[in-house]
């Protein structure tokens, strides 16, 4: 979570389909990620979440430059402030 709220992006990630196996076992080696569900033609669905030392832009940099991912998408993406952030508005 970040220092002004929270983070949240849903990521269609390509993978080789021969891959996808060490792929979604890279993918769950980085903070704040998780898969949700993967397909035999080497779809993986993820969502990331800021974590400390790691915000989610970072994590989708992280997946891009993974051996075996031939694209990731940020397909979704919601932010919520702080309840303490917004009574201060």
């Amino acid at each position: 979570m970040s220092d002004v709220g929270n983070n949240v992006c849903g990521v269609l990630v390509h993978a080789m389909p021969e891959r996808v196996g060490e792929v979604c076992a890279a993918l769950a080696l980085i903070d704040g990620v998780e898969v949700h569900e993967t397909t035999k033609g080497g779809r993986v669905i993820v969502t990331l979440e800021d974590v400390p030392g790691m915000p989610a832009v970072e994590q989708l940099s992280e997946i891009h430059r993974l051996q075996g991912v031939v694209a990731a998408a940020l397909v979704y993406h919601q932010f919520e402030p702080d309840a303490a952030e917004g009574a201060a508005e």
